[in-house]
């Protein structure tokens, strides 16, 4: 048999396949989730006279993330690296929906 050919898929892993692919549904309803409260928090910060951007806060919450990460066991360098992107990804999304001005 070469790599060409192809098997049929053991049924065990279509099935945990269709598990991973739920949990990865599930994670960007959350990161979706995350945006609409960074957007409002944004309005809140504005309303208020406070700066946009808290550079401590996105430390701190970095750092949580991190040893969180290191709590479950996973690599706490790349669940920082996420965390930052998530942040920039709410700075994004705010400057696209017009919500940082």
């Amino acid at each position: 048999m070469d790599e060409t050919t192809t098997l049929p898929e053991p049924r065990e892993l279509s099935r945990l396949r269709a598990q991973i692919d739920r949990v990865d549904a599930e994670l960007l309803d959350l990161m979706a989730a995350r945006l609409r409260l960074a957007e409002a928090t944004l309005r809140v910060k504005r309303s208020h006279g406070l700066l946009s951007v808290d550079v401590r806060r996105e430390a701190a919450v970095v750092s949580r993330g991190a040893r969180l990460a290191r709590e479950r066991g996973l690599d706490p360098e790349l669940v920082r690296d996420i965390f930052w992107r998530l942040i920039e990804l709410s700075r994004s999304a705010q400057a696209a929906s017009g919500v940082d001005r």
